[in-house]
């Protein structure tokens, strides 16, 4: 038995509820940095943040209403948060973004027809390098 307003609720949508809800907060979380004026730029991956101070405001407001609700399911519910493991999130991405960045290789590359083989001998080498970076994160990781 849990409490809340539903003592007999069973794990599986306990569980299933609790998950959602911490992928929208997560998500809400994004929203608030975009709505403050986020703007990440890095090499590839360029933010340009098009939202006008009165449609931050309107979201920031609809954010925290959706963060009221969250906290009524939390407490009816009885839902606890969990914290999230940074180091066990970057090693996640990091197998996610191996499997993507191997498929940059020339063999994956000929899927979509065949590579130059001048294309295949400069990128093959750059793919691997950045494996091997990958390789490290998660070894690094490990530890945490």
């Amino acid at each position: 038995m849990h409490g809340g307003l539903f003592p007999y609720l069973g794990e599986g949508h306990r569980s299933r509820i609790r998950i959602t809800l911490t992928l929208l907060d997560e998500a809400l979380v994004k929203f608030e940095e975009w709505a403050q004026g986020r703007e990440v730029r890095s090499v590839l991956y360029i933010e340009k943040n098009t939202l006008d101070s009165q449609v931050r405001v309107k979201l920031l407001a609809d954010i925290a209403g959706i963060r009221r609700i969250i906290k009524e399911l939390l407490d009816d519910l009885h839902l606890e948060a969990s914290p999230q493991d940074i180091a066990k999130t970057i090693r996640g991405h990091c197998y996610i973004l191996w499997v993507d960045v191997l498929e940059m290789t020339g063999k994956y590359l000929r899927g979509f027809g065949e590579p130059p083989q001048e294309l295949v001998d400069y990128l093959d080498p750059k793919a691997n390098q950045i494996l091997e970076y990958l390789d490290h994160i998660k070894t690094l990781l490990l530890k945490h």
